[in-house]
């Protein structure tokens, strides 16, 4: 889980970022977290080929995150509704990782 704190947090910055109306700020927040979503999608990807614990919910969510990443950083049109949209990702992801981590925890034992 703590691999999906940079990318969670550099969209959140970019978020806020454009929401103070600094949109070159957001821009450089957005190509910053791409490569670092690349890397997450590809060691999801390659957990699910080789038949490690790997999440194909979890891994499709990064796929999209970074086409969406992509095409906000390159289509400005598409800017806000991509990065609005990233944002939803980030706490989709948030929330499978939760669930995920509260299903590994073990019962507490009872006497």
């Amino acid at each position: 889980m703590g691999r999906q704190l940079a990318p969670a947090a550099l969209i959140v910055v970019a978020g806020l970022a454009d929401a103070a109306g600094r949109s070159d700020l957001a821009l450089y927040a957005l190509l910053a977290a791409l490569p670092v979503i690349a890397a997450l999608a590809l060691d999801g990807y390659g957990r699910l080929v080789s038949g490690e614990r790997g999440n194909a919910a979890e891994t499709s969510l990064w796929v999209v995150a970074l086409f969406l990443a992509t095409a906000g950083a390159s289509v400005p049109s598409f800017w806000s509704s991509a990065l609005v949209t990233c944002l939803g990702l980030v706490g989709a992801q948030g929330a499978l990782a939760l669930v995920s981590e509260l299903r590994r925890r073990p019962a507490p034992l009872e006497r």
